[in-house]
């Protein structure tokens, strides 16, 4: 049984819907599949299959991390993907979903018109990660943020201005790299020519030889900043461009060795590269100490 339109007897209302027919959708679910694609990339039958969950426990909290949640009152103008498909015990399919950015879920949208703000988006994207279901870190990155109340003040600048010392105590920034930064404001850290940047890399390199320590303290830096305008586009491109000249290896041990903090500024690393899982799985333990 699909949701249907409701019109007569007042406004319609999508979230009635949801709340009428999902528990009953899910109660005859066996089987769930996370199929490639959103909303217009042909019939479900069609899709490939990147995913099939069968087992009670793993649809229990497929379940839970999909309906659980507030109603928003409106869509995602995105098309989502992946798309999470209902069957009952005859293979028969009883519902789809899309999945859209920032754990949002969208219900049988035709009938609902209505996306579910989940309870748990850091766990759902973890979910779909361990799934094989594509690139998660966009999903990570901005509830962590908010976990860890490091989203930029809505007054003030959004830029380190320059000569505030206590700001790049604040952000953790490494000691030996202090005095050369503290005449250079955010926006301008991000346009540092290249001879400076590699100067600062020798710099840290010197003051702390072994990598994985370099790249934790670097780490640690870009999750301090206030996101999103300094830790994408401001000083945050100056601590990206160190990062990069250290080994991965080392900066995948680095993210899955520290607090949450660390892995804040992993994954904004990651979501700037074009494969990134190894930083996922790495960060994945310290992300579930903090799950609700």
């Amino acid at each position: 049984m699909r949701p249907v339109r409701r019109t007569a007897g007042g406004v319609y209302d999508g979230a009635v819907l949801l709340a009428d027919w999902l528990p009953h959708a899910w109660t005859r679910t066996r089987t769930a599949r996370l199929l490639a694609g959103g909303l217009f990339d042909g019939p479900l039958p069609d899709r490939e299959i990147r995913a099939e969950i069968v087992d009670s426990a793993r649809l229990a909290t497929l379940r839970e991390l999909t309906t659980a949640g507030r109603p928003v009152g409106g869509i995602c103008r995105c098309p989502g993907g992946p798309t999470l498909a209902l069957y009952d015990s005859d293979d028969r399919i009883l519902g789809s979903a899309t999945v859209h950015g920032h754990g949002r879920v969208s219900w049988e949208r035709a009938g609902t018109r209505d996306d579910l703000e989940t309870a748990a988006p850091m766990a759902l994207a973890l979910f779909l990660y361990e799934h094989g279901v594509g690139n998660v870190v966009g999903d990570l990155l901005a509830p962590l943020v908010l976990e860890l109340g490091f989203h930029e003040e809505s007054e003030g600048p959004q830029f380190r201005p320059a000569s505030v010392p206590a700001l790049l105590a604040e952000r953790q920034v490494p000691e030996v790299l202090r005095d050369d930064l503290l005449g250079v404001a955010g926006n301008h850290a991000a346009e540092l020519p290249q001879d400076r940047v590699s100067a600062l890399a020798e710099q840290l390199a010197a003051a702390e030889t072994d990598a994985v320590a370099r790249a934790t303290v670097l780490l640690n830096w870009l999750g301090r900043l206030p996101f999103p305008t300094e830790a994408l586009w401001g000083e945050g491109v100056l601590v990206r461009r160190l990062l990069d000249t250290l080994p991965e290896a080392e900066l995948v041990a680095a993210a899955g060795s520290g607090p949450p903090v660390v892995a804040l500024g992993a994954l904004n690393w990651a979501a700037h590269q074009p494969e990134n899982r190894a930083v996922v799985a790495a960060v994945a333990p310290s992300l579930r100490r903090i799950l609700p």
